[in-house]
Protein backbone atom coordinates (compact mmCIF):
# COMPACT_ATOMS: atom_id res chain seq x y z
CA UNK A 1 0.00 0.00 0.00
CA UNK A 2 1.57 3.28 -1.03
CA UNK A 3 1.73 5.84 1.73
CA UNK A 4 3.15 9.31 1.19
CA UNK A 5 3.75 11.84 3.95
CA UNK A 6 3.42 15.42 2.75
CA UNK A 7 4.55 18.30 4.93
CA UNK A 8 3.00 21.63 3.99
CA UNK A 9 4.73 24.92 4.70
CA UNK A 10 2.15 27.62 5.08
CA UNK A 11 1.41 31.14 6.28
CA UNK A 12 -0.72 30.99 9.40
CA UNK A 13 -3.09 33.48 10.99
CA UNK A 14 -3.56 33.82 14.72
CA UNK A 15 -5.96 35.69 16.97
CA UNK A 16 -3.93 37.32 19.71
CA UNK A 17 -5.64 38.76 22.79
CA UNK A 18 -4.53 41.48 25.21
CA UNK A 19 -7.17 41.55 27.93
CA UNK A 20 -10.33 42.99 26.43
CA UNK A 21 -8.77 43.96 23.11
CA UNK A 22 -8.26 41.45 20.27
CA UNK A 23 -5.77 42.00 17.50
CA UNK A 24 -5.38 39.79 14.47
CA UNK A 25 -1.77 39.15 13.37
CA UNK A 26 -0.91 37.30 10.17
CA UNK A 27 2.43 35.55 9.98
CA UNK A 28 3.61 36.11 6.43
CA UNK A 29 7.17 34.84 6.74
CA UNK A 30 8.44 31.91 8.79
CA UNK A 31 11.60 33.82 9.65
CA UNK A 32 14.39 31.95 11.34
CA UNK A 33 13.84 31.61 15.09
CA UNK A 34 17.49 31.85 16.11
CA UNK A 35 20.17 30.91 13.54
CA UNK A 36 20.82 32.44 10.12
CA UNK A 37 23.44 32.15 7.41
CA UNK A 38 24.91 35.62 7.77
CA UNK A 39 27.74 35.59 5.17
CA UNK A 40 29.29 33.25 2.62
CA UNK A 41 32.00 33.17 0.00
CA UNK A 42 31.92 30.58 -2.78
CA UNK A 43 34.26 29.98 -5.70
CA UNK A 44 36.92 32.41 -4.56
CA UNK A 45 39.92 33.58 -6.56
CA UNK A 46 41.97 30.55 -5.51
CA UNK A 47 40.81 26.96 -5.28
CA UNK A 48 38.46 26.38 -2.37
CA UNK A 49 38.75 29.93 -1.00
CA UNK A 50 35.32 29.72 0.56
CA UNK A 51 33.58 30.02 3.91
CA UNK A 52 30.17 30.03 5.59
CA UNK A 53 29.32 32.26 8.53
CA UNK A 54 26.30 31.67 10.76
CA UNK A 55 24.83 34.00 13.39
CA UNK A 56 22.64 33.55 16.49
CA UNK A 57 20.17 36.40 16.05
CA UNK A 58 18.06 35.43 19.06
CA UNK A 59 18.21 36.66 22.62
CA UNK A 60 18.88 33.17 23.98
CA UNK A 61 21.87 30.80 23.73
CA UNK A 62 21.56 28.08 21.09
CA UNK A 63 23.15 24.65 21.48
CA UNK A 64 24.36 23.57 18.03
CA UNK A 65 24.16 19.86 18.86
CA UNK A 66 22.10 18.04 16.19
CA UNK A 67 22.36 21.02 13.83
CA UNK A 68 24.03 20.79 10.40
CA UNK A 69 25.12 23.24 7.71
CA UNK A 70 24.51 21.66 4.32
CA UNK A 71 25.02 22.64 0.67
CA UNK A 72 23.16 21.78 -2.52
CA UNK A 73 24.30 22.43 -6.06
CA UNK A 74 22.32 24.80 -8.27
CA UNK A 75 19.50 22.34 -8.99
CA UNK A 76 20.48 19.67 -6.47
CA UNK A 77 17.89 17.47 -4.81
CA UNK A 78 20.04 16.07 -1.97
CA UNK A 79 22.26 17.65 0.68
CA UNK A 80 25.23 15.34 0.44
CA UNK A 81 27.94 15.42 3.10
CA UNK A 82 27.38 18.29 5.61
CA UNK A 83 29.78 21.22 5.49
CA UNK A 84 29.55 21.19 9.30
CA UNK A 85 27.66 19.25 11.92
CA UNK A 86 27.70 19.19 15.70
CA UNK A 87 27.38 15.95 17.64
CA UNK A 88 28.40 17.37 21.01
CA UNK A 89 27.14 20.39 22.91
CA UNK A 90 28.40 23.64 21.32
CA UNK A 91 26.79 26.80 22.72
CA UNK A 92 26.38 29.86 20.49
CA UNK A 93 25.53 32.85 22.67
CA UNK A 94 23.05 35.59 21.67
CA UNK A 95 24.55 37.69 18.89
CA UNK A 96 27.54 35.38 18.47
CA UNK A 97 28.88 34.38 15.03
CA UNK A 98 30.45 31.07 14.00
CA UNK A 99 32.83 30.66 11.06
CA UNK A 100 33.14 27.50 8.93
CA UNK A 101 36.06 27.54 6.49
CA UNK A 102 37.42 25.27 3.76
CA UNK A 103 40.61 23.41 4.69
CA UNK A 104 43.64 24.48 2.67
CA UNK A 105 41.74 27.05 0.61
CA UNK A 106 40.24 29.68 2.86
CA UNK A 107 42.83 32.46 3.13
CA UNK A 108 41.08 34.95 5.38
CA UNK A 109 42.74 36.39 8.46
CA UNK A 110 39.84 35.42 10.74
CA UNK A 111 40.38 31.93 12.18
CA UNK A 112 37.52 29.50 11.42
CA UNK A 113 35.75 27.87 14.37
CA UNK A 114 35.28 24.72 12.26
CA UNK A 115 36.63 23.49 8.92
CA UNK A 116 35.50 21.09 6.20
CA UNK A 117 37.31 19.16 3.48
CA UNK A 118 36.54 20.91 0.16
CA UNK A 119 37.84 17.97 -1.90
CA UNK A 120 34.79 16.07 -0.63
CA UNK A 121 32.27 18.91 -0.64
CA UNK A 122 32.78 22.41 -2.06
CA UNK A 123 30.55 25.26 -3.25
CA UNK A 124 30.06 26.49 -6.79
CA UNK A 125 30.63 30.16 -7.50
CA UNK A 126 27.97 30.18 -10.23
CA UNK A 127 25.06 29.01 -8.13
CA UNK A 128 24.07 26.91 -5.14
CA UNK A 129 22.35 26.93 -1.81
CA UNK A 130 23.25 26.67 1.88
CA UNK A 131 20.92 25.67 4.70
CA UNK A 132 21.09 25.29 8.45
CA UNK A 133 19.25 22.09 9.35
CA UNK A 134 18.10 20.79 12.69
CA UNK A 135 18.05 17.01 12.59
CA UNK A 136 18.88 14.58 9.83
CA UNK A 137 20.50 15.38 6.49
CA UNK A 138 17.90 15.82 3.71
CA UNK A 139 14.91 15.59 6.06
CA UNK A 140 15.67 17.72 9.13
CA UNK A 141 13.93 21.06 9.62
CA UNK A 142 15.41 23.93 7.60
CA UNK A 143 16.08 26.75 10.08
CA UNK A 144 17.48 29.19 7.51
CA UNK A 145 18.77 29.06 3.95
CA UNK A 146 20.21 31.16 1.14
CA UNK A 147 20.50 30.52 -2.59
CA UNK A 148 22.63 32.41 -5.08
CA UNK A 149 23.21 32.75 -8.80
CA UNK A 150 21.59 30.00 -10.86
CA UNK A 151 20.18 28.09 -7.85
CA UNK A 152 16.74 26.53 -8.26
CA UNK A 153 16.89 24.13 -5.30
CA UNK A 154 14.71 24.28 -2.20
CA UNK A 155 17.23 26.39 -0.27
CA UNK A 156 16.21 29.61 -2.04
CA UNK A 157 14.12 31.96 0.11
CA UNK A 158 12.12 34.30 -2.11
CA UNK A 159 14.59 35.21 -4.88
CA UNK A 160 18.29 34.34 -5.11
CA UNK A 161 21.01 36.73 -4.09
CA UNK A 162 23.65 37.55 -6.77
CA UNK A 163 26.86 35.57 -7.22
CA UNK A 164 29.68 36.71 -4.91
CA UNK A 165 32.79 37.63 -6.89
CA UNK A 166 36.34 36.49 -6.26
CA UNK A 167 37.52 37.27 -2.74
CA UNK A 168 34.26 38.96 -1.81
CA UNK A 169 31.10 37.69 -0.19
CA UNK A 170 27.36 38.02 0.09
CA UNK A 171 26.58 39.28 3.59
CA UNK A 172 23.27 39.62 5.40
CA UNK A 173 22.32 43.26 5.90
CA UNK A 174 21.97 45.04 9.25
CA UNK A 175 25.14 43.43 10.62
CA UNK A 176 23.82 39.94 9.93
CA UNK A 177 20.42 40.58 11.49
CA UNK A 178 18.00 41.33 8.64
CA UNK A 179 15.74 38.38 7.87
CA UNK A 180 12.68 38.87 5.65
CA UNK A 181 12.92 35.42 4.03
CA UNK A 182 13.93 36.96 0.70
CA UNK A 183 17.56 36.29 -0.17
CA UNK A 184 17.66 39.04 -2.80
CA UNK A 185 16.45 41.57 -0.25
CA UNK A 186 18.41 40.37 2.80
CA UNK A 187 21.93 40.05 1.31
CA UNK A 188 24.36 42.51 -0.22
CA UNK A 189 27.79 42.19 -1.79
CA UNK A 190 30.70 42.82 0.58
CA UNK A 191 34.09 43.80 -0.94
CA UNK A 192 36.35 42.52 0.41
CA UNK A 193 34.69 39.80 2.45
CA UNK A 194 34.84 40.23 6.22
CA UNK A 195 34.16 36.89 7.93
CA UNK A 196 33.40 36.86 11.66
CA UNK A 197 34.04 33.99 14.07
CA UNK A 198 32.85 33.15 17.59
CA UNK A 199 34.88 35.98 19.10
CA UNK A 200 32.55 38.47 17.36
CA UNK A 201 29.17 39.47 18.79
CA UNK A 202 26.52 41.65 17.15
CA UNK A 203 23.17 41.50 18.91
CA UNK A 204 19.86 41.61 17.08
CA UNK A 205 17.82 41.60 20.25
CA UNK A 206 15.18 44.23 19.75
CA UNK A 207 15.27 47.61 21.38
CA UNK A 208 14.68 50.82 19.46
CA UNK A 209 11.68 50.50 17.20
CA UNK A 210 11.93 46.70 16.89
CA UNK A 211 9.96 44.08 18.80
CA UNK A 212 12.01 40.88 18.96
CA UNK A 213 10.93 37.33 19.85
CA UNK A 214 12.36 33.82 19.64
CA UNK A 215 10.67 30.45 20.29
CA UNK A 216 12.20 27.33 21.83
CA UNK A 217 10.89 23.90 22.83
CA UNK A 218 12.15 21.48 25.47
CA UNK A 219 12.22 18.76 24.30
CA UNK A 220 12.01 19.12 20.52
CA UNK A 221 11.62 15.33 20.12
CA UNK A 222 8.21 14.41 21.48
CA UNK A 223 5.93 11.39 21.71
CA UNK A 224 2.12 11.25 21.59
CA UNK A 225 0.77 11.70 25.10
CA UNK A 226 3.97 13.46 26.20
CA UNK A 227 4.58 17.13 26.87
CA UNK A 228 6.97 19.83 25.73
CA UNK A 229 7.55 23.25 27.25
CA UNK A 230 7.21 25.93 24.56
CA UNK A 231 8.78 29.27 25.44
CA UNK A 232 8.88 32.56 23.57
CA UNK A 233 11.47 35.06 24.77
CA UNK A 234 10.40 38.62 23.94
CA UNK A 235 12.60 41.73 23.89
CA UNK A 236 10.27 44.76 23.94
CA UNK A 237 10.79 47.75 21.69
CA UNK A 238 11.77 51.02 23.38
CA UNK A 239 10.79 53.67 20.82
CA UNK A 240 7.93 53.95 21.59
CA UNK A 241 7.91 51.43 24.44
CA UNK A 242 6.03 48.16 23.89
CA UNK A 243 2.93 47.73 26.03
CA UNK A 244 0.42 44.91 26.50
CA UNK A 245 2.63 42.28 24.81
CA UNK A 246 0.84 39.02 24.02
CA UNK A 247 2.02 35.76 22.48
CA UNK A 248 0.04 33.01 20.78
CA UNK A 249 0.84 30.07 18.50
CA UNK A 250 -0.91 27.47 16.37
CA UNK A 251 -0.58 24.06 18.07
CA UNK A 252 -2.81 22.11 15.69
CA UNK A 253 0.20 20.10 14.44
CA UNK A 254 0.29 18.37 17.86
CA UNK A 255 -3.46 18.32 18.43
CA UNK A 256 -3.69 21.65 20.26
CA UNK A 257 -5.57 24.89 19.72
CA UNK A 258 -5.31 26.97 16.56
CA UNK A 259 -4.52 30.08 18.61
CA UNK A 260 -3.06 29.06 21.95
CA UNK A 261 -2.18 31.92 24.30
CA UNK A 262 1.18 31.79 26.08
CA UNK A 263 1.64 32.97 29.66
CA UNK A 264 4.08 35.14 31.62
CA UNK A 265 2.36 34.86 34.99
CA UNK A 266 3.94 31.78 36.58
CA UNK A 267 1.29 29.38 35.30
CA UNK A 268 1.06 26.86 32.43
CA UNK A 269 4.76 26.03 32.67
CA UNK A 270 5.98 29.62 33.01
CA UNK A 271 8.89 29.82 35.46
CA UNK A 272 9.17 33.50 36.38
CA UNK A 273 6.24 35.94 36.18
CA UNK A 274 6.85 39.19 34.34
CA UNK A 275 10.24 38.35 32.78
CA UNK A 276 9.01 38.56 29.16
CA UNK A 277 9.46 34.82 28.69
CA UNK A 278 6.02 33.57 27.65
CA UNK A 279 5.40 29.85 28.16
CA UNK A 280 2.95 27.05 27.52
CA UNK A 281 3.31 23.43 28.57
CA UNK A 282 1.86 21.66 25.53
CA UNK A 283 0.57 18.09 25.55
CA UNK A 284 1.04 16.13 22.33
CA UNK A 285 -2.32 14.55 21.63
CA UNK A 286 -2.46 10.73 21.66
CA UNK A 287 -2.60 9.47 18.11
CA UNK A 288 -0.55 12.35 16.68
CA UNK A 289 1.15 11.15 13.51
CA UNK A 290 4.92 10.93 13.35
CA UNK A 291 7.16 13.34 11.47
CA UNK A 292 7.81 17.08 11.55
CA UNK A 293 5.31 19.24 13.44
CA UNK A 294 5.83 22.97 12.78
CA UNK A 295 4.65 25.32 15.54
CA UNK A 296 4.32 28.92 14.35
CA UNK A 297 3.07 31.99 16.17
CA UNK A 298 3.82 35.61 16.94
CA UNK A 299 4.40 38.14 19.68
CA UNK A 300 2.52 41.45 19.28
CA UNK A 301 2.35 44.66 21.25
CA UNK A 302 -0.38 47.26 21.55
CA UNK A 303 1.60 49.49 19.20
CA UNK A 304 0.90 47.03 16.35
CA UNK A 305 4.38 45.55 16.06
CA UNK A 306 4.56 41.83 15.22
CA UNK A 307 7.48 39.41 15.82
CA UNK A 308 6.83 36.02 14.16
CA UNK A 309 8.24 32.91 15.86
CA UNK A 310 8.52 29.26 14.88
CA UNK A 311 9.91 25.96 16.12
CA UNK A 312 9.71 22.54 14.50
CA UNK A 313 9.00 19.54 16.70
CA UNK A 314 9.82 15.97 15.71
CA UNK A 315 7.06 13.53 16.68
CA UNK A 316 8.33 10.03 17.42
CA UNK A 317 5.33 8.02 16.27
CA UNK A 318 4.24 6.02 13.24
CA UNK A 319 3.74 8.01 10.08
CA UNK A 320 0.15 8.51 8.91
CA UNK A 321 -1.45 5.23 7.77
CA UNK A 322 1.72 3.31 8.60
CA UNK A 323 1.15 1.94 12.09
CA UNK A 324 2.89 -1.45 12.45
CA UNK A 325 0.65 -2.24 15.43
CA UNK A 326 -2.55 -1.85 13.42
CA UNK A 327 -3.14 -5.61 13.65
CA UNK A 328 -2.37 -5.82 17.37
CA UNK A 329 0.18 -5.21 20.14
CA UNK A 330 1.50 -8.72 20.94
CA UNK A 331 2.59 -8.05 24.54
CA UNK A 332 0.25 -5.14 25.38
CA UNK A 333 3.30 -2.89 25.73
CA UNK A 334 2.55 0.56 27.14
CA UNK A 335 4.34 3.90 27.32
CA UNK A 336 4.22 3.82 31.12
CA UNK A 337 7.70 4.18 32.61
CA UNK A 338 6.64 1.88 35.45
CA UNK A 339 6.16 -0.88 32.84
CA UNK A 340 9.92 -0.99 32.46
CA UNK A 341 10.23 -4.48 30.97
CA UNK A 342 7.44 -4.04 28.43
CA UNK A 343 7.89 -0.35 27.61
CA UNK A 344 6.37 0.86 24.34
CA UNK A 345 8.53 3.11 22.15
CA UNK A 346 7.11 4.34 18.85
CA UNK A 347 9.15 5.91 16.08
CA UNK A 348 8.30 6.93 12.51
CA UNK A 349 10.29 3.92 11.22
CA UNK A 350 9.26 1.18 13.70
CA UNK A 351 7.74 0.51 17.12
CA UNK A 352 9.18 -1.65 19.88
CA UNK A 353 8.66 -3.13 23.33
CA UNK A 354 11.80 -2.43 25.37
CA UNK A 355 13.00 -4.54 28.29
CA UNK A 356 15.04 -2.51 30.76
CA UNK A 357 16.31 -5.58 32.63
CA UNK A 358 17.71 -7.09 29.42
CA UNK A 359 18.76 -3.81 27.69
CA UNK A 360 17.23 -5.09 24.44
CA UNK A 361 13.83 -4.98 22.81
CA UNK A 362 11.37 -7.81 23.49
CA UNK A 363 10.12 -7.22 19.96
CA UNK A 364 10.32 -4.65 17.18
CA UNK A 365 7.46 -4.13 14.71
CA UNK A 366 7.45 -2.42 11.32
CA UNK A 367 5.52 -2.35 8.08
CA UNK A 368 7.30 -2.94 4.79
CA UNK A 369 6.30 -2.13 1.24
CA UNK A 370 8.17 -0.85 -1.81
CA UNK A 371 7.74 2.81 -0.77
CA UNK A 372 10.20 2.21 2.09
CA UNK A 373 12.91 1.04 -0.31
CA UNK A 374 15.02 3.76 -1.91
CA UNK A 375 18.59 4.79 -2.57
CA UNK A 376 19.78 5.99 0.83
CA UNK A 377 23.09 4.37 1.72
CA UNK A 378 23.69 2.38 4.89
CA UNK A 379 24.63 4.90 7.60
CA UNK A 380 26.40 2.65 10.16
CA UNK A 381 25.91 5.36 12.80
CA UNK A 382 25.40 3.01 15.76
CA UNK A 383 24.47 5.13 18.78
CA UNK A 384 22.56 5.16 22.09
CA UNK A 385 18.82 5.81 22.05
CA UNK A 386 18.48 9.05 24.00
CA UNK A 387 14.67 8.77 24.05
CA UNK A 388 14.81 6.10 26.75
CA UNK A 389 13.37 7.29 30.09
CA UNK A 390 15.67 9.28 32.33
CA UNK A 391 17.90 7.09 34.49
CA UNK A 392 17.73 4.02 32.24
CA UNK A 393 20.99 2.64 30.95
CA UNK A 394 21.61 3.59 27.33
CA UNK A 395 23.45 0.85 25.47
CA UNK A 396 26.60 2.10 23.75
CA UNK A 397 28.10 0.88 20.49
CA UNK A 398 31.28 -0.03 22.39
CA UNK A 399 29.28 -2.40 24.62
CA UNK A 400 29.40 -4.98 21.82
CA UNK A 401 33.16 -4.68 21.19
CA UNK A 402 35.00 -7.93 21.81
CA UNK A 403 31.78 -9.74 22.80
CA UNK A 404 31.87 -12.24 19.95
CA UNK A 405 28.37 -11.18 18.90
CA UNK A 406 27.12 -9.02 16.03
CA UNK A 407 25.09 -5.90 16.62
CA UNK A 408 22.03 -7.63 15.20
CA UNK A 409 19.35 -5.40 13.71
CA UNK A 410 15.75 -6.23 14.52
CA UNK A 411 14.32 -3.79 11.94
CA UNK A 412 16.97 -4.16 9.23
CA UNK A 413 18.86 -1.31 7.62
CA UNK A 414 17.83 -2.64 4.20
CA UNK A 415 14.13 -2.20 5.00
CA UNK A 416 14.54 1.54 5.61
CA UNK A 417 16.38 3.12 2.67
CA UNK A 418 13.79 5.70 1.60
CA UNK A 419 15.82 8.46 3.29
CA UNK A 420 19.00 8.92 5.27
CA UNK A 421 16.94 9.67 8.39
CA UNK A 422 14.97 6.44 8.02
CA UNK A 423 18.11 4.37 7.60
CA UNK A 424 19.90 6.12 10.44
CA UNK A 425 17.03 5.29 12.81
CA UNK A 426 17.75 1.57 12.41
CA UNK A 427 21.18 2.06 14.00
CA UNK A 428 19.80 3.09 17.40
CA UNK A 429 21.01 0.55 19.96
CA UNK A 430 17.44 -0.17 21.11
CA UNK A 431 17.05 -1.84 17.69
CA UNK A 432 20.05 -4.13 18.31
CA UNK A 433 20.47 -7.49 20.04
CA UNK A 434 23.61 -9.62 20.57
CA UNK A 435 23.34 -12.00 17.62
CA UNK A 436 25.53 -14.92 16.64
CA UNK A 437 27.33 -14.12 13.38
CA UNK A 438 26.16 -17.36 11.76
CA UNK A 439 22.59 -16.33 12.58
CA UNK A 440 22.75 -12.63 11.68
CA UNK A 441 24.75 -13.14 8.48
CA UNK A 442 23.05 -16.40 7.52
CA UNK A 443 19.37 -17.37 7.64
CA UNK A 444 18.41 -14.09 9.35
CA UNK A 445 19.84 -12.04 6.50
CA UNK A 446 18.43 -14.54 4.01
CA UNK A 447 14.92 -13.99 5.39
CA UNK A 448 15.30 -10.20 5.32
CA UNK A 449 16.15 -10.38 1.61
CA UNK A 450 13.11 -12.61 1.04
CA UNK A 451 10.67 -10.16 2.65
CA UNK A 452 12.09 -7.31 0.57
CA UNK A 453 11.51 -9.47 -2.51
CA UNK A 454 7.88 -9.85 -1.46
CA UNK A 455 7.58 -6.07 -1.11
CA UNK A 456 9.04 -5.60 -4.57
CA UNK A 457 6.38 -7.96 -5.95
CA UNK A 458 3.56 -5.69 -4.84
CA UNK A 459 2.99 -6.79 -1.26
CA UNK A 460 3.03 -5.11 2.11
CA UNK A 461 4.28 -7.06 5.08
CA UNK A 462 3.61 -6.58 8.78
CA UNK A 463 6.73 -7.83 10.57
CA UNK A 464 7.49 -8.58 14.23
CA UNK A 465 11.04 -9.48 15.21
CA UNK A 466 12.24 -10.38 18.67
CA UNK A 467 14.21 -12.46 21.14
CA UNK A 468 13.64 -15.19 23.70
CA UNK A 469 15.64 -16.74 26.51
CA UNK A 470 19.11 -16.07 27.86
CA UNK A 471 22.48 -17.72 27.36
CA UNK A 472 24.57 -15.13 29.18
CA UNK A 473 25.37 -11.44 29.11
CA UNK A 474 27.80 -8.95 27.58
CA UNK A 475 28.90 -5.44 28.59
CA UNK A 476 29.70 -6.46 32.18
CA UNK A 477 26.26 -7.98 32.62
CA UNK A 478 24.34 -5.04 31.20
CA UNK A 479 22.98 -6.78 28.06
CA UNK A 480 21.34 -10.21 27.93
CA UNK A 481 22.29 -12.51 25.04
CA UNK A 482 19.13 -14.22 23.73
CA UNK A 483 18.89 -17.96 23.19
CA UNK A 484 16.68 -17.58 20.12
CA UNK A 485 15.73 -14.87 17.66
CA UNK A 486 12.36 -15.05 15.92
CA UNK A 487 10.17 -13.29 13.38
CA UNK A 488 6.47 -13.30 12.55
CA UNK A 489 5.18 -11.91 9.24
CA UNK A 490 1.76 -11.30 7.71
CA UNK A 491 1.62 -10.68 3.95
CA UNK A 492 -1.05 -8.69 2.10
CA UNK A 493 -1.22 -7.43 -1.48
CA UNK A 494 -0.89 -3.64 -1.63
CA UNK A 495 -4.18 -1.92 -0.91
CA UNK A 496 -6.22 0.06 1.60
CA UNK A 497 -8.03 -0.83 4.84
CA UNK A 498 -5.49 -3.47 5.82
CA UNK A 499 -7.24 -4.75 8.93
CA UNK A 500 -10.47 -5.36 7.01
CA UNK A 501 -8.59 -7.19 4.25
CA UNK A 502 -7.07 -9.87 6.50
CA UNK A 503 -8.98 -13.06 5.69
CA UNK A 504 -8.77 -16.80 6.13
CA UNK A 505 -6.49 -17.07 3.11
CA UNK A 506 -4.00 -14.45 4.33
CA UNK A 507 -0.44 -15.72 4.54
CA UNK A 508 1.14 -15.58 8.01
CA UNK A 509 4.07 -17.54 9.45
CA UNK A 510 7.23 -17.25 11.49
CA UNK A 511 10.83 -18.34 11.90
CA UNK A 512 12.75 -19.31 15.04
CA UNK A 513 16.54 -19.32 14.71
CA UNK A 514 18.96 -20.60 17.40
CA UNK A 515 21.35 -17.93 18.59
CA UNK A 516 24.02 -20.42 19.67
CA UNK A 517 26.38 -22.83 17.90
CA UNK A 518 26.43 -25.05 16.06
CA UNK A 519 24.54 -23.13 13.39
CA UNK A 520 25.28 -23.44 9.69
CA UNK A 521 25.47 -19.94 8.25
CA UNK A 522 24.55 -21.26 4.80
CA UNK A 523 21.30 -22.85 6.03
CA UNK A 524 18.31 -21.36 4.15
CA UNK A 525 15.72 -19.52 6.20
CA UNK A 526 13.04 -22.08 5.29
CA UNK A 527 14.82 -24.59 7.53
CA UNK A 528 13.63 -22.50 10.48
CA UNK A 529 10.09 -21.79 9.33
CA UNK A 530 7.30 -22.39 11.87
CA UNK A 531 3.67 -21.43 12.44
CA UNK A 532 2.70 -18.23 14.22
CA UNK A 533 1.30 -20.45 16.96
CA UNK A 534 4.79 -21.88 17.50
CA UNK A 535 6.27 -18.42 18.08
CA UNK A 536 3.42 -17.61 20.47
CA UNK A 537 4.11 -20.82 22.41
CA UNK A 538 7.80 -19.91 22.68
CA UNK A 539 7.38 -16.26 23.66
CA UNK A 540 3.99 -15.98 25.34
CA UNK A 541 3.03 -13.17 22.94
CA UNK A 542 -0.34 -12.99 21.19
CA UNK A 543 -0.10 -11.74 17.60
CA UNK A 544 -2.77 -10.14 15.38
CA UNK A 545 -5.26 -9.68 18.21
CA UNK A 546 -7.15 -6.99 16.24
CA UNK A 547 -8.05 -9.61 13.60
CA UNK A 548 -11.38 -11.43 14.19
CA UNK A 549 -10.74 -14.44 16.44
CA UNK A 550 -11.77 -17.17 14.00
CA UNK A 551 -9.60 -15.74 11.23
CA UNK A 552 -6.70 -15.17 13.63
CA UNK A 553 -6.70 -18.76 14.86
CA UNK A 554 -6.85 -20.17 11.33
CA UNK A 555 -3.97 -18.17 9.84
CA UNK A 556 -1.79 -18.66 12.94
CA UNK A 557 -1.96 -22.47 12.93
CA UNK A 558 -1.55 -22.91 9.17
CA UNK A 559 1.88 -24.20 8.01
CA UNK A 560 3.47 -22.13 5.28
CA UNK A 561 4.57 -24.01 2.14
CA UNK A 562 5.63 -21.23 -0.23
Amino acid sequence: MKRILTIFVFAAAFWLHDGSTAAKATVLNAVSPNLVVSQFQAGGGVAFDEFIEIHNTSSSPVDLINYKVVYRSSGGSTDGIPMAEWTTSTILQPGQFYLIGAQGGYDGTTTPDKTYNPTIRSMSGSGGGIAIRQGATDTGAIIDSVGWGSATNIFVEGAVTPIPGDNNSQARKDNGCQDTDNNANDFQNLVPSAPRNSSTTVTCSGGGTTLFAAMNANPTNVTPGGTTLLTVTVVPATTPPSTNITVAANLQAVGGAESQAFFDNGTNGDQTPGDNVFSFLATVAPGTAGGAAPIAGAAVDLQGRVAPVQVVLSVNAPLPNDNPLLLGNPSNATADVANENNYLMQKPQYSLSYNRSKATANWVAWRLDSTWIGTAQRQDDYRPDTTLPAGWYQVQDADYSGSGYDRGHMCPSGDRTRSIADNSATFLMTNMVPQLGANNQGPWNDFENYTRTLAGQGNEIYIFSGVHGSIGTIASGQIVVPQYTWKVVLVLPNGQDDLQRVGKGTRAFGIIVPNFPPLNQSSPWRNFRVTVDAVEALTGHDFFTAVPKNTQELIERRRDRQ
